[in-house]
């Protein structure tokens, strides 16, 4: 019996090796291709083996760096975008806390019976009732710490008298016309400008004019054939130099009011100094006749009349530009006149003091622009 046991158990252990020689040459054997053929197996070792688990481990780095680096990009994208949302915020912040401060001093000098002066220019020129009203609102209602105080309009105009002021530079071109003469002159000026009311203004300012022309007069043939040493036979003239200051008083009526185009229409006065020459005025003479030319001058005062139309646009609440036309003209002759010659003695002279004269009669016609600050 025992025998038959060991017999078993030999035979079960030879089958087994069997089976497991058979798998293991089964698991070393050459692989087969899918036509049936056996494919060669390629050679590798532990170091290859190393080699390309080196390869696997560094082809994955590459990819987490790249999503890295993308991920960088975009939160340096979303850090500006949050640094601009916050200086925004700021802003508005800053303001915001202004605008309740300016609030809530108005209310604080509305509610004083007597505000210092400080406070004039929330309480100045207004009515007791009106002031009185606001206060008896401001008390009934709580202070509201997110509303801002409303905007003066865009205008720049006051109800109170003098309160308003601008200061503007113009710039232009003066066509003077006369019986005998059409020139033209550059001019500039600046003003400065207050309210009498809504609707009417006055102003003083300062001008300045100039232009050159030719007498072509005085040639040889237009002086009784004196030769005057400045012309020659083919009639070249004298280059004449005309310069004025003057001083203009004007008022204004807005004939609407808006928050930009705020247009008008103006008279003014003015008094002018004026002064013409010969730019070239070396001195020359004539010793047969006793006639002279050189160094003649002219020098005149005379009031001017003006009537203007225009528009004032407002840029800003304090800086807006002003367009204009004007007609103008003398009042009257000269107030006053100076001759450098004796006109009876020296035809330039004569000629000079005719210039004068038609420009001070001339009908003269203008067109300026120019910038102005409101205070």
């Amino acid at each position: 019996m025992k025998f038959n046991y060991l017999v078993v158990l030999a035979m079960s252990l030879s089958v087994a090796g069997a089976y497991a020689q058979s798998d293991e040459q089964v698991l070393n054997s050459d692989p087969i291709n899918v036509d049936g053929y056996l494919a060669e197996r390629p050679a590798t070792d532990h170091e290859l083996e190393q080699i390309k688990s080196e390869i696997r481990k560094q082809k994955n780095e590459v990819q987490l760096n790249k999503q890295k680096s993308k991920g960088f990009k975009e939160l340096s994208k979303t850090t500006e975008k949050l640094s601009e949302t916050t200086e925004e915020y700021l802003d508005e912040k800053r303001e915001a806390q202004k605008d309740i401060a300016e609030y809530n001093k108005k209310i604080k000098c509305l509610m004083e019976e007597n505000p210092g002066k400080d406070c004039d220019k929330y309480v100045r020129g207004r009515r007791r009732d009106e002031v009185v009203q606001e206060v008896s609102q401001a008390q009934a209602a709580p202070v509201v710490s997110t509303a801002a105080a409303p905007a003066p309009a865009l205008d720049g105009m006051s109800d109170v008298p003098f309160e308003t002021i601008k200061m503007g530079v113009d710039a232009g071109v003066i066509n003077f016309t006369s019986e005998n003469e059409e020139l033209r002159a550059d001019t500039m000026g600046i003003r400065i400008e207050s309210n009498i009311s809504k609707r009417f203004s006055m102003s003083v300012g300062a001008n300045y004019t100039s232009f050159t022309t030719e007498d072509f007069g005085s040639n040889m043939f237009n002086n009784m054939g004196w030769y005057s040493g400045y012309n020659n036979f083919y009639g070249n003239g004298r280059e004449v130099q005309y310069r004025s200051f003057g001083v203009e008083f004007g008022g204004k009526f807005f004939i609407v009011q808006t928050e930009r185009f705020r247009p008008y229409v103006g008279v003014g006065v003015g008094y002018n100094m004026a002064n013409l020459r010969y730019t070239q005025n070396s001195s020359y003479s004539s010793n047969m006749y006793g006639v002279n030319f050189g160094n003649e001058q002219y020098k005149t005062n005379f009031a001017t009349g003006a009537l203007s139309l225009g528009t004032e646009v407002m840029i800003t609440r304090s800086i807006g530009m002003n367009v204009q036309g004007s007609y103008s003209t003398g009042i009257g002759s000269s107030l006053s006149s100076t001759d450098a010659k004796n006109r009876t003695n020296n035809p330039d002279q004569r000629r000079l003091g005719q210039l004068g004269d038609e420009v001070i009669n001339a009908s003269a016609l203008s067109l300026t622009a120019g910038m102005m600050v409101v205070f």
